[in-house]
């Protein structure tokens, strides 16, 4: 399922514009980044988040999937939510 383009550019504006910080720790840990100085989201889908990442000087795409798929606009904000506390986690105290 994909969701109307409105929502994703709405999404990933919010997420460019206040959450980079989160945007760049989720892609170093979950992703498998951790030389990532910046990342980006790009997209999303019903299975899963897409980051443009800055890894040494080239932009490498990076893909978070869900826990489960997805279609609505307030399960992106559950699932980017699950991925943040999923990257607290594993990065530890």
């Amino acid at each position: 399922m994909s969701f109307e383009p409105e929502i994703v550019t709405g999404v990933c504006g919010y997420m460019n514009s206040y959450q980079s910080a989160n945007n760049l720790f989720m892609v170093q840990v979950l992703g498998g980044q951790p030389e990532a100085t910046s990342a980006t989201m790009v997209g999303f889908d019903a299975t899963g988040v897409d980051f443009a990442a800055s890894v040494s000087n080239e932009e490498i795409p990076v893909r978070l999937p869900w826990t489960r798929e997805i279609s609505t606009r307030d399960e992106v904000r559950e699932q980017l939510f699950n991925l943040l506390d999923r990257a607290l986690q594993v990065s530890g105290p």
